[in-house]
């Protein structure tokens, strides 16, 4: 099978990945309402997804090396779909927030894994352009899981919408299954497996990293959760809201696919790192002072792009520095540590909501991505004082 059909299979499985993923955000006020809950507990709920994806990502990794790159991504694509039919189920807070934060469980085992498995089945100069698209590629399909279904959350309900999106998923899964029969299934040594994790956890340098490039997360954690509740608040129809939020993550893909091919190519890529880190704070900061609907929508199309941009030069960055069979495990760190502080951020931006303002919040997530920029240029001393193959 071509690599390029298989890879195309992988980007479309980052895409469903990604609806499940955000598919919450048009369904917040519904859920509210259905549940008679308020914003705080609907930003609890945001966090549980988080909580999940965030506290498994080692054993996401630590899975991958022992059992398969391959094996476990196409299992955590399972479960996935299994936890969206069952978050379609839940009747009450209870049972939606346990299904949100196993969810987020069965995506800890998707993500590196998964950009493990991409990196056996494309060619290594063609890497960058690929970890690009894969991070498009989630974009794309959060686009669709924010404006889709939305449309899908008034016309049928919100819980039919989350059953939906769980067949979708078994869908992908086989067509993934069926293309990459012959893609390698990579695994490190057993015996050095845990030594070797160790090393990578204990690193400084993936934390640095991880942290260097944290307003990405800030970024998508709220524009991708809170965005349409946001506009619904200032009296934007749902359907609107979900429009208007979409083109922050249609407009990703975008910005995933031309910032893989500039990263590539530029000479100055850490002053272009802190760059890409500096705006996206700065634009978080001047949403909370934008009244004009079309400033808006010109704010988070810059947004939307530099936000893929980022992740993919953090990822960049990690690939660089991990050996072949540890890259799952390396890219599974640097998600841990940004999600640890993506799954704080719901709660913290709806809290100063509920206490405060929105304009409070909005600019406490601007200076949260501002604050580490100072990091790229340890990250840039790192990267020349080491082998790239080893910690």
């Amino acid at each position: 099978m071509d690599y390029r059909v298989r890879a195309a299979g992988i980007h479309a499985a980052r895409a469903i990945y990604a609806l499940n993923w955000m598919d919450m955000a048009p369904a917040l006020e519904y859920i509210k309402s259905y549940l008679n809950i308020n914003i705080v507990y609907l930003g609890f709920l945001v966090s549980a997804f988080y909580l999940g994806i965030s506290v498994f990502q080692i054993l996401g990794g630590y899975l991958s090396s022992r059992i398969g790159d391959k094996s476990i991504s196409f299992i955590g694509l399972f479960l996935v779909g299994v936890f969206a039919v069952t978050s379609g189920l839940s009747s009450n807070f209870i049972e939606i927030i346990i299904s949100r934060f196993f969810a987020g469980f069965s995506a800890a085992l998707f993500f590196s894994p998964a950009l493990s498995v991409l990196a056996s089945i494309v060619p290594e100069d063609k890497y960058t352009f690929h970890i690009g698209t894969y991070n498009g590629s989630f974009n794309l399909g959060a686009g669709i899981g924010v404006f889709g279904w939305g449309y899908l959350d008034m016309y049928l309900n919100y819980r039919t919408a989350f059953i939906i999106a769980g067949i979708i998923t078994f869908i992908i899964l086989i067509f993934n299954v069926i293309i990459n029969k012959g893609t390698e299934n990579i695994k490190s040594s057993k015996s050095l497996i845990l030594n070797d994790m160790k090393k990578v956890i204990l690193s400084p340098l993936i934390f640095i990293i991880a942290l260097a490039s944290i307003a990405s997360m800030v970024s998508e954690t709220i524009m991708g959760q809170f965005f349409v509740y946001y506009l619904e608040s200032r009296g934007v129809s749902s359907i609107t809201a979900s429009s208007i939020s979409s083109i922050y993550l249609f407009i990703g893909f975008a910005g995933g696919i031309l910032g893989g091919l500039h990263f590539s190519r530029t000479a100055r890529k850490f002053t272009t790192f802190a760059l890409v880190n500096l705006v996206t704070g700065l634009l978080l900061i001047t949403i909370s002072f934008v009244y004009n609907y079309d400033f808006l929508i010109f704010i988070i199309i810059i947004l939307g792009m530099l936000t893929v941009y980022g992740f993919s030069i953090s990822y960049t960055i990690a690939r660089h520095i991990s050996r072949r069979d540890l890259v799952s495990v390396t890219l599974s760190v640097v998600n841990l540590f940004q999600l640890l502080i993506a799954f704080i951020l719901p709660v913290l931006f709806s809290n100063i909501v509920h206490l405060y303002n929105y304009k409070y919040a909005w600019i406490s997530m601007g200076i949260i991505s501002i604050v580490f920029i100072p990091l790229v240029y340890m990250v840039k001393h790192g990267v020349s004082s080491r082998n790239a193959s080893s910690y």
